[in-house]
């Protein structure tokens, strides 16, 4: 299907009759540092040539082209450095951390960061790692997955910074953060996208409903 189904429900005439609406969503993004972006979407898969401001329809082979580095959502996602270090998301009392752990059969240890005084995020899930550079979105407090994100931030050398703030959940089990070899970088939103074509500056934000002609939303009325 190229689009998710929801059921909702209207009143009329003293009763209650089912309407649904059908409703398009973003997968995926990859980036170029040329300004090229390929999106996967419940629609198909586009692609933008020109950083965002056109798009062509390219559903076919160019939508299985793999990713040029590790990304990921969810709290699986584990990053290893290169000193044998690994990185990962670790649940404790309804509260998402980044953990380290040292060497295999070490303990996982919470990972200290210095936000240089502006405050830490209540949840943090890392999302992506690159030569010895951890991305983890940070975000409110979540009973459950997904934590709301507000932002995407960077850490090296135990300094975190923010990268671009963000406003919207990701779909479980999404592959949300890309970053390319070249230092190019997505994350895909269900509506809507952030790229960045330079090493994480000058963040760009594309919508949904620019990538296709269809209704990003449709809601049918109920037939008497």
């Amino acid at each position: 299907m190229s689009a998710l189904l929801v059921a909702g429900l209207c009143t009329a005439a003293g009763g209650v009759q089912a309407s649904s609406c059908t409703f398009q969503k973003i997968h995926w993004a990859r980036t170029s540092a040329t300004g090229e972006i390929l999106v996967r979407a419940s629609f198909g898969t586009v692609r933008s040539l020109d950083r965002g401001k056109t798009w062509r329809d390219v559903t076919g082979p160019l939508a299985d082209r793999r990713d040029t580095a590790p990304a990921g959502a969810g709290e699986s996602f584990a990053y290893t450095g290169s000193d044998g270090a690994q990185y990962a998301t670790r649940s404790t009392d309804h509260r998402r951390r980044l953990v380290r752990q040292a060497a295999a059969g070490a303990p996982w240890l919470p990972l200290e960061l210095d936000y240089a005084g502006t405050p830490a995020p209540y949840n943090a899930v890392l999302v992506g790692g690159q030569q010895g550079t951890l991305y983890f979105i940070g975000g409110a407090d979540a009973q459950a997955w997904p934590v709301r994100p507000s932002a995407l931030y960077r850490a090296s050398a135990g300094r975190a910074e923010k990268l671009v703030d963000l406003d919207e959940a990701v779909t479980q089990g999404a592959r949300a953060f890309f970053i390319g070899d070249d230092g190019s970088m997505a994350y895909a939103g269900p509506n809507r996208l952030w790229v960045s074509f330079a090493a994480g500056a000058g963040w760009t934000t594309i919508e949904g409903q620019s990538l296709t002609k269809l209704p990003w939303t449709m809601c049918y009325k109920p037939t008497s």
